[in-house]
């Protein structure tokens, strides 16, 4: 009798071992996906219309440049091309009336701009004030402060029929030639 309590004790205590050691895995397997869950927030596209209210300079200077004609250097096959159509328009905005946005506008390097848009964000007076902390309240609503690899994503080589060498430093201030205002 006293052999099947010890092996039942025993048995009890591997049970919870390995019940603890499973609880603990899940725990950590959904740590991982929440934070990977956060990483991956969507920040929903506005459109350039939108940007240019507030960013007429940064606008009209875009205009010129070769991302705002980006969609239209494709031919009528090319743009029917995922593969084509990836780098030469920015994506859709959200909501029932989607609208496709063509090119590489603003929110295809700056990230989708429904969240930082926001006067709360976007204030001049604010940013006058405290730059770098509007800064960081604005990157926490997606804004993205595109470097090297963000344009990288596009200007590459590999799939790419038309590549030309890419400079991101000699680059930078040719695709925004404006800079924004804080």
């Amino acid at each position: 009798m006293r052999k099947i309590v010890i092996l039942l004790s025993v048995l009890v205590a591997l049970v919870a071992f390995f019940s603890l050691g499973l609880a603990q895995d899940s725990a950590k397997t959904e740590a991982k996906a929440a934070a990977k869950e956060v990483k991956e927030v969507k920040h929903d596209y506005v459109g350039v219309t939108k940007c240019k209210g507030c960013h007429k300079a940064q606008f009209e200077a875009w205009s010129e440049t070769p991302h705002a004609k980006a969609w239209e250097a494709l031919s009528a096959e090319e743009q029917k091309k995922p593969e084509c159509a990836t780098c030469h328009e920015t994506g859709k905005t959200a909501g029932e009336t989607a609208e496709m946005l063509t090119g590489v506008q603003c929110e295809a390097c700056h990230g989708g701009g429904a969240d930082y848009k926001s006067f709360k964000i976007m204030n001049k007076k604010k940013w006058a004030a405290d730059p770098e902390g509007q800064l960081k309240l604005a990157q926490a609503a997606g804004l993205i402060i595109p470097t090297a690899d963000d344009c990288m994503r596009c200007h590459k080589k590999e799939g790419n029929p038309n590549f030309k060498p890419f400079d991101f430093e000699k680059m930078k201030d040719k695709v925004h030639p404006v800079k924004a205002e804080g």
